[in-house]
């Protein structure tokens, strides 16, 4: 009786740890979870441009904005930095080798760019809304804190873009070809919207893509509307597993920035999965497997930037 009587006690104060844990979690969340502030999608006449460090971060942060976009009547481009051809998990698998070589890099890379391809167009972007920029994955930052000096890529060993569907193939791997490129991208689009990384995203690629799409937003004439995305942070999303119930909230250290809900339609949660899925290259690496799926939720998350 002693032994039972303890095991209740136990259950009670687990429970009770659990109560009290939701409700610091509730009150720390509780502008986001109680209803917003939300952000309305794109209406017809807007030109939404996504800038994505890797192939499939378009998806992850905003694949139910860009269908809802579409929906609506909006235009919706892609621009991707990089290849990704620097994924050492997924070269593994897709080319049967422990250790990876330039020429697995350059085939995950043209891989993957065949898969955004297929992937846009289940949402219905076309071919001509998806810029390849081409330059190294794992390579921004060093470009951006050394303007000037040509980088070689970690994983192909180039020194220039190497892809044919790239805006300029052969231009050296220098930060003034990059920013010519994505300055171009942006002249092409004129966006009216414009999602990019957040400065403060723990994946290096990431938060330099962000810092370096933000310059060069501040010299346009044309003045789009500045959405930032989170993928990569402590503890994020929570819990990080599949969990489409749930709301995708921002990490705690985070929680106080002016974010904005973006409740997705049921038609565009099928769409976002349809579109992860498509990703198949990088779904063999167990890691972005689990981390894809744990963006499929009730919502996706912006911050209002601008």
């Amino acid at each position: 009786m002693a032994r039972r009587s303890r095991l209740l006690g136990l259950a009670v104060l687990v429970a009770a740890c659990g109560l009290v844990a939701a409700a610091i979690f509730a009150w720390r969340h509780r502008n986001t979870a109680q209803g917003g502030p939300f952000l309305d999608p794109p209406t017809r006449g807007d030109r939404v441009l996504i800038v994505a460090p890797h192939i499939d971060d378009e998806a992850i942060a905003a694949a139910g904005y860009a269908a809802a976009s579409l929906r609506r009547g909006a235009e919706v481009s892609v621009v991707y930095v990089t290849s990704g051809d620097c994924n050492r998990t997924s070269a593994e698998i897709m080319d049967f080798t422990l250790r990876p070589g330039a020429r697995d890099y350059l085939a995950e890379g043209r891989l993957r760019i065949q898969e955004a391809i297929a992937a846009m167009a289940v949402l219905g972007v076309p071919r001509g809304h998806l810029y390849f920029l081409g330059y190294p994955d794992r390579g921004i930052r060093p470009m951006l804190e050394n303007p000037g000096t040509v980088i070689r890529s970690p994983g192909t060993g180039r020194t220039a873009v190497p892809y044919e569907e790239a805006v300029s193939p052969g231009a050296e791997y220098r930060l003034d070809n990059l920013e010519k490129d994505l300055r171009a991208v942006l002249d092409k689009a004129r966006p009216t919207i414009v999602l990019f990384p957040v400065l403060f995203d723990a994946h290096p690629d990431h938060s330099a893509t962000g810092r370096l799409t933000l310059r060069l937003l501040r010299r346009t004439l044309f003045g789009p509307r500045h959405l930032g995305y989170l993928v990569h942070a402590r503890h994020f999303p929570s819990p990080f597993r599949r969990a489409p119930r749930l709301p995708l909230l921002p990490p705690d250290r985070f929680a106080g920035l002016h974010w904005l809900l973006f409740p997705m339609a049921p038609a565009d949660e099928v769409a976002k999965l349809r579109v992860l899925r498509a990703y198949r290259s990088q779904r063999r690496d167990p890691y972005l497997f689990v981390l894809m799926d744990a963006f499929i939720r009730r919502n996706e998350l912006f911050l209002d930037l601008k």
